[in-house]
């Protein structure tokens, strides 16, 4: 019974769970009831990973870069944590472990169950995930994220840190899009973060992003593709949207004090050039004029 137990448990069908985690009503008779709690439950963590298994292999053909990075991390982690843990049991019952086979000759099923008991809350947490994935037709990036942060606020440490993975995994791939807008003033045809006129779209954004930030994206991003369009012999030059690129690398939105600092360094730096190095003559002394009649007017207000 052990060894089917361990296929169940790896994914596999058996005629011990015959529908989902119940077990089949003629094994219940041979087995003490302590024996058939530990059995069920066991069931059950396997009745929920296949479960998540099915769904992700589903979720995994979708159009979205974010749902195609968050299903690759999340087969990434029950590989490499639970699967790993079920080869592992099966090396130890087999080499007679003495923590698992009492008196080198039996497996107690209490062993399993308390091997895996670990696995109750994260696979709980992951089969409400996918169910919840499953039930919109089409993610956004915006909302995605927010969800996932949302999830990893749980007092169930190991809950946390996978749904914290997810969540980064996700915001990666944003970063990305939001790096070729902000750096290079390109917007991606898959899942673009603006439109043709450089207003985000709707769910592009997650809601730890800042309004400040989000206003410096759409003006850097715009005047980047403003540069480019018009083929100015200046362009951003190479050593600038490196230093661009490597601030973003180093940042998510979720640590919104260093990101909204990021985002602002890169705003003052293109900023500053543009001032340098696009605008003209007239253009500067049209600025210091505006400067002039805004100080005037504010002081005439003041003395009103």
């Amino acid at each position: 019974m052990i060894a089917e137990v361990l296929l169940v448990l790896a994914g596999h069908a058996s005629s011990l769970f015959p529908t989902d985690h119940t077990l089949h009503p003629s094994f219940a008779p041979l087995l003490h009831p302590g024996e058939q709690q530990a059995l069920e439950a066991l069931g059950l963590i396997a009745f929920r990973y296949r479960k998540i298994k099915a769904a992700l292999t589903t979720l995994s053909r979708s159009s979205s870069r974010s749902i195609c990075a968050l299903c690759a991390t999340l087969n990434s982690i029950l590989r490499d944590e639970y699967e790993s843990l079920v080869v592992d049991t099966e090396a130890k019952i087999l080499s007679r472990d003495a923590n698992l086979v009492a008196s080198g000759s039996f497996v107690p099923l209490s062993s399993l169950r308390a091997t895996f008991s670990d696995w109750d809350a994260p696979l709980a947490a992951l089969a409400s995930l996918v169910e919840e994935l499953e039930a919109e037709k089409h993610w956004r990036p915006g909302p995605l994220i927010d969800m996932l942060l949302a999830r990893s606020h749980t007092g169930v440490h190991r809950v946390a840190d996978i749904l914290s993975r997810l969540s980064v995994a996700v915001q990666r791939v944003w970063r990305t899009q939001l790096t070729a807008f902000l750096v290079h003033g390109s917007i991606s045809n898959v899942d673009p973060l603006v439109s043709e006129n450089y207003t985000f779209l709707d769910g592009s954004i997650p809601s730890c992003v800042s309004a400040q930030s989000q206003e410096s994206i759409v003006y850097v991003g715009r005047a980047i593709a403003t540069v480019k369009a018009a083929k100015w012999q200046k362009q951003l030059p190479q050593s600038l949207t490196t230093a661009h690129t490597n601030l973003l690398e180093n940042v998510l939105p979720e640590d919104q004090h260093m990101f909204d600092l990021v985002i602002s360094q890169i705003r003052t730096n293109v900023s500053e050039w543009l001032w340098l190095n696009v605008l003209t003559q007239k253009d500067a002394e049209d600025a210091v004029e505006t400067l002039v009649q805004s100080k005037l007017l504010s002081s005439t207000e003041r003395g009103v």
